[in-house]
């Protein structure tokens, strides 16, 4: 399951030039501070809803140009690729307009609204020629392969249960509304469903879901906690839970049971910050952490290497659409409906 990928005719030269569309707060760890460090990108357009975000930001980090809005950047002929970090309900309109004028794009999580959306949008990746990749940094760090060696090393998965929680204030507009496709599941359980899908290596067959709404006025679609089981055939079972409830505590974990012992992963979205893998087997539990810069870091050089050289890339495609299935599928199990509807 991979991002569209180009072929050699297509391919811009180094410097890959990148703008991006909005001034949002993730740009800063997401876009900003690797491209310090990753080597044959240039960012050289920004544009904002407001104009004097996109300057901010523009002279805080070194971007030359400031374009009048999102449709004046994506004319540019200096630019090659856009970075989108927009609120989700956007992602669609924006990347189709992307590939329309020709342009390579990374796209921030969750791809979309909806499972049709996330459809379309690599459809026209996949008409067009072009790299369009979703921004799930975790899955670039060093450490998800080496997941992947470990649970081969105690016999597969037998049962996985992960988590990823955050207190997210009710001022929260952006995630705590639907018609701009917040709720947890969006913004932060995607993970989860990432981490039990990536860790089975196939999809579930079927899926329950359990959501606990806000009780905000007009708020009622919006879940502030969920809690999900996928069943993934031969007797696999994963259970997951995501909350931005006021006063949850921040965690992200994964754990993994197999014939031949047991894996636990600490801080698998932000290993740069710290983690820990824990592995039990034949009752012995050992440690260890994995080298590697930011995930973002790893994120950058793969998109760079996607858009210039043509490699392949694990987060995108038909990946991106089983995400966004599975997603859809847990809002009708939960009974609050998917978003983008």
């Amino acid at each position: 399951m991979s991002a569209m990928t180009t072929d050699a005719a297509s391919r811009p030269t180094a410097p890959l030039r990148l703008g991006v569309l909005g001034a949002a707060n993730i740009s800063t760890k997401a876009l900003y501070e690797p491209m310090q460090t990753v080597d044959r990108v240039q960012l050289v357009a920004i544009a904002a809803r407001d104009r004097a975000r996109a300057e901010a930001h523009a002279a805080e980090h070194g971007i030359a140009h400031v374009a009048d809005d999102y449709e004046a950047l994506l004319a540019r002929d200096d630019v090659d690729a856009v970075f989108i970090p927009l609120a989700i309900s956007l992602h669609h309109q924006w990347t189709l307009a992307a590939l329309a004028a020709g342009k390579h794009v990374l796209c921030e999580k969750p791809f979309a609204s909806n499972e049709a959306e996330a459809r379309e949008m690599v459809e026209a990746a996949d008409s067009a020629g072009l790299v369009l990749v979703e921004a799930f940094h975790w899955r670039y760090h060093p450490l998800a392969d080496r997941l992947v060696e470990l649970v081969a090393e105690i016999g597969g998965a037998t049962a996985i249960r992960t988590a990823f929680t955050v207190p997210i204030p009710a001022r929260d507009e952006v995630r705590r509304t639907f018609e701009l496709s917040g709720g947890a599941l969006m913004d932060l359980g995607c993970y989860p469903v990432q981490w039990a899908r990536f860790v089975a290596g196939r999809e579930p067959v079927t899926i329950d879901a359990t959501m606990v709404p806000d009780t905000a006025p007009g708020r009622e679609r919006v879940d502030v906690d969920t809690r999900m089981t996928f069943d993934f055939g031969d007797g696999l079972i994963a259970e997951l839970h995501t909350s931005m409830a006021d006063g949850v505590e921040r965690a992200s974990w994964i754990e993994v049971d197999g014939p031949g012992g047991s894996i636990r992963v600490d801080n698998p979205i932000a290993p740069q910050f710290g983690h820990r893998i824990t592995v039990t087997r034949d009752g012995a539990t050992t440690t260890e952490q994995v080298d590697g810069v930011t995930t973002y870091h790893h994120q950058m050089e793969a998109f760079v290497a996607a858009v210039l050289d043509g490699a392949e890339v694990p987060t995108g495609g038909s990946d991106s659409i089983a995400t966004m299935a599975i997603i859809d599928e847990c809002y009708r199990e939960g009974g609050l409906g998917p978003r983008g509807t």
